[in-house]
């Protein structure tokens, strides 16, 4: 696997993901879009529920759910 990180554009790109490393990534992050942070704290922030515990910024919530949307279009392929 290799990662590269742009600094002028700010994107990274992952290459080199066996079929099965690309199947976790995205099974992870659409079980995460579609079960965890439905509902914006006070502070802001996105808390999950019980059963994956994580916190993200409302700019890391919107990428997830930007990423799970393109998870979807592939799955629904």
């Amino acid at each position: 696997m290799k990662l590269k990180l742009n600094q002028t554009d700010k994107t990274c790109t992952i290459s080199g993901l066996t079929p099965t490393e690309t199947d976790v990534i995205l099974a992870i992050v659409d079980t995460a879009n579609k079960r965890c942070f439905h509902t914006q704290e006070d502070s802001g922030e996105w808390y999950s529920n019980d059963d994956f515990i994580l916190r993200l910024t409302d700019e890391q919530r919107q990428a997830l759910a930007k990423v799970g949307e393109e998870i979807q279009q592939i799955y629904n392929s």
